[in-house]
């Protein structure tokens, strides 16, 4: 009965060992799960600061610095329309032809009053000459010859009257081929061959000059004053005109001032502002709205950091950054204009801090991170150490004392 016991005993203290035991073993294989968990990786960037100039915006619109609205000026069946839509026209291209027989038709028919004009003009001169003769003489009567001077007066008004009936008729036939006045660009036509047009017709078709290209935008009547007094002392800040285009990008060429009007609108309070673009590539179109951006000539440093960088919570925008000890900060920052597709910083961040880019949607404030820098040449130079030599991060070798096994628990038997 004692020997049962004992070895019951033994048992019992053999599963008090082992349990220790198991729950140590649980508690390692989380632990080394846990540390070789990777840390998340994020793309950073040095902040820098960059030559920014100062700028204002409004809103503007584009306009052809000239249209011309073709319009026929005599009645007619049309024949051809000989140009492209939506092609480029040069001054004196044919645009219409109408029928051009009515006015040819005309055209003799003034011709042959002219000639009948004229025939019956030199018949009254002619007469006129001998009643002269006469009246020298004095074989006719001063009445006589004053009758003979009214008819070839009365011929020669009938003369220019024809004459004025053939140029009219000559110019009538001119207007039947329709010509385009300027250099441009074509639009769509309102009239297909076979219709008859007129005067009454309207625009047949637009032309517009699109090479330079205006654009109009509007000051405030303050603004306007404040300018024009710094003009006047000399302390007018000099730019240079811009745009923004809808898509978001920055436009090529820069523009010019090329006037500015000479009323206030009454309605608005603002003062018509007109700018002149070079278009070679034919970008820019009639009725387009643009952001005009007037550029300060004389740039100053600012922090410029990609917008995509730039978080908003309701304390406001931040952003992300990393510290020396490779863990993230939250950063509040206060922001300024938009340059391309950054924004300027003008309080928050420092020249050199490490700013998250890339893959902040994946870190949280606190957490520690792997960094790759989107330039590499950014990244900061790490020093190999030498064979043999011992880095900061290395301890000393230590001989670990060796743990003897426990000896198995003697039984009494």
């Amino acid at each position: 009965m004692r020997r049962t016991c004992i070895v019951a005993g033994f048992k019992l203290s053999g599963i008090a060992l082992l349990v220790p035991l198991f729950l140590s073993a649980c508690d390692s294989g989380e632990t080394t799960s846990g540390a070789d968990k990777p840390l998340p990786s994020v793309v950073v960037e040095a902040v820098t600061a960059k030559d920014v100039a100062s700028q204002v915006d409004f809103v503007g619109r584009t306009e052809a610095s000239q249209r011309v609205d073709v319009r026929a000026r005599v009645s007619g069946t049309l024949l051809k329309r000989p140009f492209e839509e939506g092609a480029e026209v040069k001054e004196g291209a044919v645009l219409f032809e109408i029928d051009p027989a009515e006015f040819n038709a005309d055209l003799l028919s003034a011709e042959a009053k002219l000639a009948k004009a004229q025939a019956s003009l030199d018949e009254n001169d002619r007469s006129l000459a001998r009643y002269e003769v006469l009246l020298k003489r004095e074989a006719a009567s001063e009445a006589q010859y004053d009758i003979a001077k009214s008819k070839a007066d009365q011929s020669r008004a009938d003369v220019t009257a024809a004459q004025a009936d053939v140029e009219r008729a000559k110019l009538d036939l001119s207007y039947a081929t329709i010509t385009s006045p300027i250099n441009g660009r074509s639009g769509i036509s309102d009239v297909d061959v076979g219709n008859i047009i007129g005067p009454d017709s309207g625009v047949l078709v637009t032309v517009l000059d699109l090479d330079p290209m205006y654009v109009l935008f509007s000051v405030g009547e303050r603004d306007y004053l404040n300018f024009m007094e710094a003009k006047k002392n000399g302390k007018a800040a000099e730019f240079t005109p811009q745009i923004r285009l809808a898509n978001d990008k920055l436009y090529e060429f820069p523009g010019k001032v090329e006037v500015i009007d000479n009323k206030v609108d009454p309605a608005t309070g603002t003062i018509n502002v007109r700018l002149t673009f070079p278009n070679p590539d034919r970008i820019l179109v009639p009725g387009q709205y643009v952001s005009v951006l007037l550029t300060g000539a004389n740039p100053e440093k600012h922090i410029v950091i990609p917008q995509a960088a730039v978080q908003e919570n309701q304390a406001g925008p931040f952003v992300l950054i990393v510290d020396g000890d490779g863990r993230v900060e939250a950063r509040p920052v206060k922001t300024g204009e938009r340059v391309d597709d950054g924004v300027v910083v003008l309080d928050g961040l420092a020249v050199g801090e490490t700013l998250v880019v890339e893959g902040i949607q994946k870190v949280r404030p606190g957490a520690e991170v792997q960094t790759a820098y989107r330039t590499p040449a950014e990244e900061p130079a790490v020093v190999e150490p030498q064979p043999g030599q011992q880095t900061e991060f290395e301890d000393e070798s230590v001989d670990e004392p060796q743990t003897e096994p426990a000896s198995d628990p003697q039984v009494e038997p």
